[in-house]
């Protein structure tokens, strides 16, 4: 079992709007809604590859229980945090004419510290029975600064790896606890080194630099570009994604993190793990709905991620 953490659910709903434009009124020919942030994603991205994931979050109101119906609909498991208050509910504007994607994400409510803590007494509810810790996406507002350092220690206590796509200062805080994998995005990787990565040598550059201040592996993401990683051994590798034609990039991050966490379940080496990561990634993109695609789609993608060039894969 993977257990996954979401601690700012919310129900995604994708709009698909030809030749959106603001100020006018629109009556969209398509819309989906989903259990949605970026656990739910991976989440669904991750049992569509044959994992075996548990989602654990703070849910409250009408909201909350159509994302627990949402989810039961899918398969998906789930154990929620009964909170007070309304669960957030986020938008896509997705216009297939111009390519472009207009997001609008509410903050979810301001639970605070006390139901932070009654979440951690939650999720080490189920540590005995999980192989990895998933945490994906923000925390709700009141969450202490120093919450992750504190949920990756007491898993870690507990011989359970724990692995992190957040950002952010409760990312900078966690990294001395010595997270399993720190996964984020190039803008999210260069505002914890305080440094704009422009290029695959700089991101390989602030992967050694997370590694350094205590994660014990990094992967970032480059977009359409693919991601590298840096492995427990210090040894760095990347993978240009493959070209498709896929309009739905959100939710691209979630899947590739799945088809990570997929590959080191079926104990791959991280490089390996994050091609499988690369293709899930790039068949997310081929239809609408974040961590939605075929896992077919992702085997066939797979033959056709190729390593970056230009890479030293010789470690630090």
């Amino acid at each position: 079992m993977i257990l996954t953490v979401i601690p700012n659910p919310s129900l995604d709903k994708t709009a698909i709007v030809p030749h959106f434009e603001l100020g006018k009124i629109f009556r969209p020919p398509t819309v989906l809604g989903l259990p949605g942030g970026k656990a739910f994603n991976f989440a669904r991205a991750l049992h569509t590859l044959g994992g075996d994931p548990l989602v654990v979050g703070p849910l409250g109101g009408y909201t909350g229980q159509a994302i627990i119906d949402g989810a039961a609909a899918e398969g998906l498991r789930c154990d929620p945090l009964p909170v007070a208050g309304e669960t957030r509910t986020c938008l896509s504007i997705v216009d297939p004419e111009s390519r472009q994607i207009t997001e609008l994400y509410e903050q979810g409510p301001a639970l605070g510290a006390e139901t932070w803590t009654r979440l951690v007494d939650h999720i080490c509810t189920h540590l005995a029975a999980t192989e990895r810790l998933v945490l994906s996406g923000s925390c709700f507002p009141g969450t202490p600064d120093d919450a992750l350092y504190e949920l990756v220690g007491m898993a870690t206590a507990a011989g359970v790896p724990s692995l992190l796509d957040t950002y952010g200062e409760r990312l900078r805080q966690a990294l001395p606890a010595g997270p399993a994998l720190v996964k984020c995005n190039q803008a999210e990787a260069g505002d914890l080194i305080g440094s704009p990565l422009t290029d695959v040598a700089a991101a390989i550059g602030a992967a050694h630099e997370i590694r350094r201040r205590g994660a014990h592996a990094v992967v970032i993401t480059l977009g359409q570009q693919g991601a590298i990683g840096v492995d427990q051994g210090g040894t760095a590798f990347g993978w240009a994604a493959p070209r498709t034609d896929g309009l739905y990039s959100t939710g691209s991050g979630d899947s590739l993190f799945a088809g990570i966490v997929m590959g080191l379940s079926a104990q791959w080496t991280l490089a390996d793990a994050l091609r499988l990561g690369v293709a899930a990634g790039a068949a997310n993109t081929l239809q609408v709905g974040a961590g939605v695609f075929e896992r077919a789609q992702a085997l066939a993608l797979l033959e056709q991620v190729i390593p970056l060039p230009g890479l030293d894969h010789t470690g630090e």
